[in-house]
């Protein structure tokens, strides 16, 4: 390439590419960053999400680190490029580290994302299996059609309808106790609550597939020796 172009079209196309890297790194940032506020390093899923960010936006950089690459090459005289191409090769090595303990981390956050979604599920659970407890036991207690009305009421449960009213008072009891105890024994039949396992799982295939083949290409861009830096005093 630099027998085909002139040195001005070289210095052209290495500002262009130091340029775009510079774009490419604040989209990296932004990509990461933004979806995270506010930080909560507590939180499984904040966790989860934080190192689905890096390894889904690490192309990102990884291009952002290519062009540097190429805008030292392209203009091998300027002091500049190669300065900046010096110090991604030295700062690789901790990306690379970063890139590697997402592996660990997701596991960590995944196995307590699972735990927190079966905790939450389960409290679900038990408040509708509570709740339908406090409505059998409103209609138990009712002994008239208006007084069924203010119990249901007093739990902020629907009210009757024009038709329930009409119903005899034991028949319409029979018929709601009926159908409280379907739902209940429906809820108790229930596999167990819905954890969202198969999400999880892709999102940690995604990381550990990801995770290391960065951290293998900033590895290969480490190992890239640059030319000494061009003295600037010399003609």
């Amino acid at each position: 390439m630099q027998g085909s172009l002139s040195k001005s079209e070289r210095q052209g196309l290495a500002a262009l590419a130091a340029a775009t890297a510079n774009v490419l790194l604040v989209l990296f940032v932004l990509a990461v960053v933004l979806p995270l506020l506010p930080p909560k390093p507590l939180d499984p899923f904040w966790l989860l999400a934080f190192t689905g960010a890096f390894c889904t936006n690490g192309f990102l950089a990884l291009l952002a680190v290519l062009l540097l690459h190429l805008a030292a090459v392209l203009d091998q005289g300027s002091v500049w490029h190669h300065a900046r191409r010096l110090l991604v090769r030295q700062c690789s090595g901790l990306v690379v580290l970063g890139f590697l303990l997402l592996i660990p981390l997701q596991g960590l956050a995944a196995t307590l994302g699972r735990e927190a979604a079966q905790s939450q599920a389960n409290r679900a659970a038990s408040l509708q299996q509570a709740r339908l407890e406090q409505f059998r036991q409103a209609v138990q207690r009712s002994g008239s059609i208006a007084e069924l009305q203010g119990q249901l009421a007093a739990i902020q449960a629907p009210p009757l309808s024009a038709a329930d009213q009409r119903l005899a008072l034991p028949a319409l009891k029979s018929d709601m106790l009926s159908q409280i105890k379907a739902q209940q024994t429906s809820l108790r039949q229930q596999a167990g609550p819905r954890v969202p396992t198969e999400l999880l799982i892709k999102d940690s295939l995604r990381v550990l597939l990801l995770a290391p083949l960065l951290a293998y290409a900033f590895a290969m861009g480490r190992r890239i020796t640059p030319p000494p830096l061009p003295d600037p005093y010399k003609p």
